[in-house]
């Protein structure tokens, strides 16, 4: 059934080209025989999708023109989970210079919301004119619960009718609290979801983590006009990311041309620069000099170490843990990460 599914949805895509296709051709595309197109035509117009079909040399299938196709029947959540996922494989495929796979995505998503009922249209075109994603890397660790749909289709909608919302936060320090705001943008970045917001009781802009927020209300408070916290919010969220998680600094000079190792480095987390027409100098920040060590060594690069020498220390200490993952376990020895006694 499952297989039955899945092939007559692809088979509405190919007739929506509005373009006429012949047995053949569609038996082809979908590796079956012509009986089964021919049944699976059949099954199209028992479910009111209205399939013509022509005689002669360039008959075939084809969607009737100006037809009304049935909709799709997503509620809102459903429809911000679609969106989402679509946008982020566009978004995907744009770095890894897959345009084909990117223009795909994009066309998919524009014909899913084009045929959406009207709630969850409404509720995909939140999402479009209030979110962003920006591609500031990934953090090696194991992923979060991003933030569920029904909380971003609220926190969505919210930035569009202006909004307050209550919820329940908790702080990075394990504490929690109730929290009035007023949504503005939300922005999706290293696999998580943050919203930018007025908090009523500081009176400040702040940026939270969608993940962190339980029992997210809406209000009908209307939120006050007030200006922007940055021009650019996208940047303002991923600057304050940057800011946590930089405590430590390093610049190396790799043998390499900048434009061969530049798109291996966000700017999110670090700049290249030439320094002769065969090394480049890379500053970056993370969390330690040992995490930089062990990412900076993904370059697959010859490297030599500018500052400071703290960095310096920390390659040697992941080369001493490398080589000791190489040998054989001696009898008696210590378990790896684990020390004697004195």
């Amino acid at each position: 059934m499952r297989d039955t599914s899945e092939r007559l949805l692809r088979l509405l895509s190919l007739l929506q080209r509005r373009r006429p296709w012949n047995a053949d051709q569609l038996a082809v595309e979908l590796q079956v025989t012509d009986r089964t197109i021919r049944r699976d035509v059949g099954r199209l117009r028992s479910l009111g999708y209205p399939v013509a079909s022509t005689t002669g040399v360039d008959g075939g299938y084809a969607l009737e023109p100006g037809a009304a196709l049935p909709p799709v029947t997503l509620d809102p959540e459903e429809a911000v989970a679609v969106f989402v996922a679509l946008r982020d494989a566009a978004a995907a495929a744009s770095a890894t210079g897959d345009p084909e796979r990117g223009a795909a995505a994009r066309s998919a998503l524009e014909k899913v919301v084009r045929v959406l009922p009207d709630r969850a249209r409404a509720a995909a075109g939140a999402m479009s004119h209030h979110s962003t994603a920006v591609d500031a890397g990934r953090v090696i660790r194991r992923p979060d619960e991003p933030g569920s749909a029904p909380a971003l289709d609220l926190l969505a909608r919210a930035c569009r009718t202006r909004r307050r919302v209550t919820c329940a936060y908790e702080r990075a320090d394990g504490r929690r609290g109730t929290m009035d705001l007023e949504p503005r943008h939300l922005v999706r970045t290293m696999d998580r979801w943050y919203l930018v917001a007025y908090v009523i009781a500081s009176e400040s802009w702040r940026t939270l983590r969608v993940d962190r927020m339980t029992a997210v209300r809406a209000t009908t408070v209307p939120s006050r006009a007030r200006p922007d916290p940055a021009d650019d919010l996208d940047a303002l969220v991923v600057d304050g990311i940057r800011a946590g998680m930089q405590r430590v600094a390093g610049i190396v000079r790799v043998h390499a041309p900048a434009a061969e190792i530049a798109h291996w480095i966000s700017p999110a987390w670090g700049t290249v620069t030439p320094d002769g027409p065969d090394r480049s100098l890379v500053a970056a920040g993370a969390d330690s000099h040992a995490a930089m060590a062990r990412w900076l060594l993904l370059l697959d690069r010859p490297i030599t170490v500018v500052g400071p020498p703290e960095l310096s220390a920390a390659f040697v200490a992941v080369a001493e843990e490398a080589g000791r993952a190489g040998l054989p376990a001696r009898p008696g020895a210590p378990e790896p990460g684990r020390t004697l006694n004195p």
